[in-house]
């Protein structure tokens, strides 16, 4: 399930349809959208993760933590990327069935 997620992740990115990056992410979760996705790395700052998932509870925004930020990094072309969020719709409802 894990490397099946990670690949939807690298679909995402190959479409453009990511965001990362800390004012992007809070327009993202603010953002009108239907379907939002926030994947959390593991190895986020307590800070990073507590501030994320306060404001994913806030705007009903579900997310998961799972991956290092060393993987979603090298999925962008970054060194380490902590918090990303999913534009594309089909890829945020595969990955939700699965982690459902």
């Amino acid at each position: 399930m894990r490397q099946r997620i990670y690949s939807y992740i690298g679909f995402a990115v190959r479409a453009r349809k990511v965001v990362f990056g800390k004012e992007r992410i809070r327009a993202y979760i603010r953002s009108p959208r239907e379907k939002k996705l926030i994947v959390i790395a593991e190895d986020a700052s307590e800070r990073t993760k507590k501030d994320v998932t306060l404001r994913c509870e806030r705007k009903k925004v579900p997310y998961v933590v799972m991956f290092k930020k060393e993987e979603l990094g090298r999925l962008l072309g970054k060194p380490e990327v902590s918090v990303i969020g999913i534009e594309e719709d089909n890829l945020v409802t595969a990955i939700l069935e699965m982690i459902k």
